[in-house]
């Protein structure tokens, strides 16, 4: 109901019926019309966080090169993020006016611990990749902003310009490639790194759609 009407246009009543439950219900359980509407906007990007932790874990150590692990990653935030930008840009929206709107809420965890729990992996990765020494905290922080910022609003950095926009699956091959030659030692690289998509000169090859 959110994604088709938004924040703004949807009551706790109208949630309330297509539920089938009572609207006290919606608010003894939720707190408020804003935290269930911050919940819905996380519950795709907390179910991928959960089975990607999960499938990583059952996953043997070096089954994968480490451009398709990292590409395969970014591939899922960005295809979660992007299916529910619109509803994003809501709830960034309504923080701006009104601050945190999981304060308190106690049903879904906020934005920074589902983040938190791909730090171990992080640290994880350090040692089984031979990456240089860096900070989990903040490193995943800044991946995961990479690709936020694509996948949310990659249609405003291209208003105005020149170039047409270039598919998704561009973004995401460059993204993997400079997370990765960020991540050896100066000097030092993955062989599997030649696995990579051609370079971003052909990206107008590629017949991906731009990012959307």
């Amino acid at each position: 109901m959110f994604a088709e009407r938004g924040y703004a246009g949807t009551s706790t009543r109208e949630i309330a019926r297509a539920a089938s439950v009572s609207e006290p219900m919606i608010f003894r359980h939720f707190g408020s019309k804003a935290k269930l509407f911050e919940e819905a906007v996380l519950a795709p990007f907390s179910t991928f966080v959960s089975e990607y932790i999960a499938d990583w874990m059952a996953r043997p150590r070096g089954a994968e090169t480490p451009y398709v692990q990292t590409h395969e990653f970014y591939r899922g935030v960005y295809d979660v993020l992007s299916a529910n930008r619109w509803l994003i840009h809501e709830m960034i929206g309504a923080r701006a006016i009104g601050g945190s709107l999981t304060a308190g809420a106690v049903s879904a965890p906020p934005l920074g611990a589902l983040i938190e729990r791909f730090e171990a992996i992080i640290e994880q990765e350090i040692v089984d990749r031979g990456f240089r020494p860096f900070d989990p905290v903040v490193v995943t922080r800044l991946i995961f902003g990479l690709v936020f910022s694509i996948a949310v609003f990659g249609d405003w950095m291209f208003e105005g310009a020149s170039a047409p926009q270039p598919g998704a699956e561009v973004f995401i091959a460059e993204m993997a490639r400079l997370t990765l030659d960020g991540a050896y030692p100066r000097d030092a690289g993955p062989a599997a790194m030649t696995h990579a998509p051609s370079p971003t000169s052909e990206r107008y090859s590629l017949g991906a759609s731009p990012v959307a």
